[in-house]
């Protein structure tokens, strides 16, 4: 069923600072959403029966601001499933670090977020806990690993979602949703209290609204809170903007390439000067990222998997049986391997401010789906979601997807920008500076 997603929420940063925000009243609205549309859209896995949240919110500088979080996050008290049967009884007992300082800070918690099953997929088809549908049609994937998360921030069942990206799986569920996701410099966020994926390519990552309520956020999660009135955008004019000529624009879905150079000549009209670069190695960057993820969630499967391999959902099962045939050899080659290509690809900023690409190569593609034409080739749905993503988990670089535009049809398009290893407050001004071009020429 095709639909544009009825979210009534007034955006956050229209309100944050009024004396007219009532956090509150917001939190009932969210719960009435969740209750009218969980049902369909499978974004909650767990909704709490009431916010988690300090009775002192008011005073601390998020004011109540609703979080809806990925269902890999230790929360004390609560269930953490994982997306899996295997851990359908699970109670945590403790809470994880980023989510701890959320609630130290005036977040409030509703609820535990549907995902692709151990976090090991894309689609965020989920066979346990039910297929999390694209709040724009709901014949076609929200994209994952982190799906659920974006699906409520797109809903409007809560204010910012929390998800994990080890190859894509924050922004592509926000190119796929319309809303913007922003994976960190690596290590940046603590993934203490994170079931893991793969522990050297995870990260976490928050999906919201605007790029206003994720740099908010952010500088939050990093202890160097900013006040709205100080989250300013940087200037276009001049900025270097590197457009890359190999492997990112090869094989792109007619209206994501369309929606890419429109959005390419706004900012161009904005002053923005286009360079056009080459990502050195990039596919053997791709192909690292993925002998050490799946090495690396094999190894934490050989453990939890032993008599009950059988109860994992089919194409996550698969994925681990490949994982456990990696050969040690491969994985350490991997691991040296990226050592050098991370100074390669930290090079290129010596001639750029930011990369930009498109997140995904295709628009969000139908449930029954496995492969897409794209050119008249036949791609699998799986390399054409991930493949201008993973490289950046790889190198550890900042990343953020935000919304270009939409099909005919009325999919949602996104734009990733891509800035230097710990630059992330730079690369979140350029990106609000970019969203604001976007939407002046909408």
């Amino acid at each position: 069923m095709m639909s544009s997603p009825s979210n009534h929420m007034p955006p956050l940063r229209r309100l944050f600072s009024s004396r007219n925000y009532n956090p509150e009243e917001r939190w009932r609205k969210q719960y009435r959403v969740i209750e009218e549309k969980n049902d369909v859209f499978r974004a909650y896995i767990t909704v709490f029966p009431k916010p988690v949240v300090e009775s002192s919110f008011r005073k601390k500088i998020l004011r109540g601001i609703s979080f809806g979080v990925k269902d890999v996050f230790h929360i004390k008290g609560y269930p953490t499933t994982a997306g899996s049967k295997l851990l359908s009884n699970m109670v945590s007992s403790r809470t994880a670090a980023v989510v701890s300082r959320i609630i130290e800070t005036g977040g409030a918690v509703n609820g535990k977020t549907n995902l692709h099953e151990f976090a090991f997929g894309v689609s965020n088809i989920n066979p346990f806990y039910g297929a999390c549908l694209n709040p724009f049609d709901t014949s076609r994937v929200s994209g994952g690993s982190s799906g659920g998360s974006a699906v409520a921030v797109a809903l409007g069942m809560c204010d910012v979602g929390l998800g994990t990206d080890t190859a894509g799986s924050v922004r592509v569920p926000a190119a796929f949703c319309g809303v913007v996701g922003f994976k960190p410099t690596s290590g940046h966020l603590s993934t203490d209290g994170v079931i893991p994926l793969s522990w050297s390519m995870d990260h976490v990552g928050i999906l919201s609204r605007s790029v206003w309520e994720t740099i908010l956020v952010y500088s939050v999660l990093v202890g160097k809170p900013l006040k709205p009135a100080e989250i300013r955008p940087l200037s276009l004019e001049r900025l270097r903007i590197g457009v890359p000529s190999n492997y990112f624009l090869d094989l792109l879905d007619r209206h994501v390439e369309e929606a890419f150079e429109k959005g390419l000549k706004t900012l161009e009209q904005k002053g923005a000067v286009l360079e056009e670069v080459v990502v050195e190695n990039v596919e053997k960057a791709a192909r690292c990222r993925s002998v050490i993820a799946f090495a690396e969630a094999a190894a934490y499967h050989l453990r939890l998997s032993r008599g009950r391999l059988s109860e994992y959902g089919q194409d996550v099962r698969d994925r681990i049986v490949r994982g456990l045939a990696i050969p040690a050899a491969a994985y350490l080659n991997a691991l040296r391997a990226r050592k050098k290509l991370v100074r390669e690809f930290e090079k290129i900023f010596t001639k750029i401010d930011v990369l930009a690409t498109p997140t995904t190569l295709i628009p969000a593609h139908r449930v029954d789906e496995e492969n897409v034409e794209i050119e008249g080739r036949l791609i699998s749905v799986r390399e054409a979601s991930l493949k201008n993503t993973e490289p950046f988990n790889l190198y550890g670089a900042p990343a953020i997807s935000i919304p270009a535009g939409n099909t005919p049809q009325g999919l949602p398009i996104g734009i990733q920008l891509v800035g230097p290893r710990g630059e992330d407050m730079k690369l979140l001004r350029i990106a609000l500076a970019v969203e604001k071009a976007f939407t002046a020429s909408s």
